[in-house]
Formats: structure tokens, C-alpha cells, sequence
């Protein structure tokens, strides 16, 4: 399945998609146990409508999009049934510091389980680092859980370990306390 070019959020163009974004954040949460800002269980008022937190959180995120503070970059797919759907998306958020403009985190770096192995975290970061270059934003910084299968994927898109912080965040799992690992990128110098 060749796969369409990574797209940017236009928000009013892209607004549609917005219940898509948080299903896929929940499904990542459900599925995986990501320590992704939320814990399940999810509410639904009906099959197509997120969970009403999840929902604002990227209603929230849009807003951020519009101000051009954030940048959703998305990867669409075509589904089994021929639909266009969206299989992922990661989010470039700008720095506010006047001593550290070049300065940007990534955020949400989440692919739907349903199109998982098939290199859309790699497609996603490159165009990331791509848009973040073209903004003038040249040091990069992300985390994730310790042990997750995305704590693989930073080192070989050339992300270095900074460190670990014990017992971070509470897991989605099992309510455990788990360590949070973080990596940076200095794009000036790759």
C-alpha cells in the first residue's frame, strides 16, 4: 500500500478530522497502555464521538495549530473499504522563550494500531524535522515511557538518550508509577 504524502493540519480545512486525531489517542492509550495525558476507561456518548476529554484536548491542540504555535503533521491511508482515513500524526509545538526560539518539543507522536510496521513514525518524524528546519527550529526534544516500543524508535532517527526520570507518570495499565525517558535532536547538526 503506497502511502499519500505526510499532510500538515489546516485548521478549518482539517477540521473534520478532529474526532479522528482523539480516537486515535484513544485507541493508542487502550491498546498499547501509553502514558499519553489520559486514562482510560473512555466515554462515549455514541460510537462516533470521542471521549469528551480527548476531544477538548484536540480542539485545545487546533487552536494551538491556528496560533502557529503547533504544527499536526498527519499521514492518511486508504482503509480496507476504500475510505481515506487518518493512520497517525505527531505534532511540531514552538517554544515561547525569547532565549530559546530555535527550541521545539514533539508531541504525540501516535500511529492507530490498525497501520502500525509499516514506517509511518519514520514518514511522520522526517517530515517533522522537515517543517521544523523550515520554521528555524533547530533543537528538538521529546519523551516516552520506559520500556515502550517507541523508545526504540528515537535512537535510530538519530534522537540521543538525555536521561531517565523515575516513576513519571501513572500507568494506564495498571496504575503504576513508570519512568519516562527523554532524548533531543540538534538539527544543526545533522
Amino acid at each position: 500500500m503506497a502511502l499519500p504524502p505526510v499532510t500538515i493540519f489546516e485548521p478549518g480545512k482539517h477540521d473534520h478530522l478532529i474526532p479522528a486525531l482523539a480516537f486515535i489517542h484513544e485507541a493508542v492509550v487502550e491498546t498499547d497502555y501509553t502514558l499519553a495525558t489520559f486514562q482510560p476507561p473512555f466515554q462515549h456518548k455514541d460510537p462516533e464521538t470521542p471521549d469528551p476529554r480527548v476531544l477538548e484536548y484536540w480542539k485545545n491542540n487546533v487552536a494551538r495549530a491556528a496560533e502557529d504555535t503547533k504544527v499536526i503533521l498527519m499521514q492518511m491511508a486508504v482503509s480496507e473499504s476504500g475510505q481515506e482515513e487518518l493512520a497517525g500524526y505527531v505534532v511540531l509545538a514552538s517554544q515561547a522563550a525569547e532565549t530559546g526560539p530555535f527550541r521545539g518539543s514533539v508531541e504525540k507522536l501516535l500511529v492507530s494500531p490498525r497501520y502500525r510496521r509499516r514506517g509511518i513514525a519514520r514518514r511522520l518524524m522526517s517530515k517533522l524535522e522537515e517543517v521544523a528546519r523550515v520554521r528555524g527550529t533547530t533543537l528538538l526534544t521529546l519523551d516516552t515511557e520506559a520500556g515502550s516500543p517507541a523508545k526504540g524508535i528515537y535512537p535510530r532517527l538519530g534522537y540521543t538518550r538525555l536521561g531517565e526520570i523515575p516513576r513519571y507518570g501513572v500507568s494506564p495499565k495498571d496504575g503504576r508509577l513508570v519512568d519516562e525517558v527523554f532524548f533531543y535532536k540538534d538539527l544543526r547538526s545533522t
